[in-house]
């Protein structure tokens, strides 16, 4: 994202150290005119230029951060990928939506496990936990969609919902893009390098184990589908892509 800027910020203050060292060790003639102004501005440059740069290449994010723009400071993490569900609603149908965010330059896996109330927010009658399963690409932001039944005493409602989440990097991590990692959640056992990665939104038994899970209050919105409707599938969107 700032590869042009550091590039020009390197040049520029390469050219003001040349400078501040030709004023100081006389390659300037001391007897130029305003050489004493010359040798502390070339220094003030320099030196602010080189702490520029040191916190742009080594500590400024170097992408922004979507999803805190998108659902504000206050997002979960798992192990490089910071997500955040929430519910959303589109033409009178309510939507689970799952807000993520890699955070490093590589691709991953991740599983974001649901655990509603029993009387809750349906997406397929009779079961109740879900795991939303995607890939995200190294760098990328995008939500996944996923429309929900709200029943009618539901509606106007919060409910408290188990959260816990796990992801993998097939490839490790590769280099750090965003630093604000998220809340840390609850965590489940996931064996990778079994059955094959099968991407989508996944209704499970609500006897997984998960370890340590945080509590997610979502609002239920009013005068919306009290039944799933045909149309009821789930999309994965990416909103900004990452790494090129």
């Amino acid at each position: 994202m700032h590869e042009k800027r550091n590039f020009i910020l390197i040049i520029v203050a390469v050219a003001a150290a040349l400078w501040a060292f030709a004023a100081w060790f006389h390659i300037i003639s001391p007897d130029a005119p305003l050489i004493v102004v010359q040798r502390i501005l070339s220094t003030i440059i320099a030196v602010g230029l080189a702490g520029w740069l040191v916190y742009a290449l080594g500590f400024e994010d170097k992408l922004p951060n979507h999803l805190s723009e998108q659902v504000g400071d206050m997002y979960y993490g798992v192990e490089g990928l910071s997500f955040m569900p929430t519910i959303r609603v589109r033409n009178g149908q309510a939507e689970l939506c799952v807000y993520y965010q890699n955070r490093f330059e590589n691709p991953c896996q991740t599983i974001v496990h649901l655990r509603p109330p029993v009387d809750s927010f349906i997406i397929k009658p009779g079961v109740c936990d879900v795991h939303f399963t995607f890939k995200a690409g190294g760098g990328d932001f995008g939500v996944i969609h996923q429309p929900i039944a709200v029943p009618e005493h539901l509606q106007g409602e919060v409910i408290e919902v188990y959260l816990a989440a796990a992801s993998y990097y097939p490839r490790s991590h590769g280099s750090r893009l965003r630093k604000h990692a998220g809340i840390p959640c609850g965590t489940l056992m996931v064996d990778w390098g079994g059955a094959a990665f099968k991407t989508g939104v996944h209704e499970v038994s609500g006897e997984i184990p998960i370890n340590n899970p945080a509590t997610l209050r979502l609002a239920m919105p009013k005068n919306v589908n009290s039944y799933v409707t045909d149309a009821a599938t789930w999309k994965q969107e990416c909103l900004a892509s990452g790494v090129k």
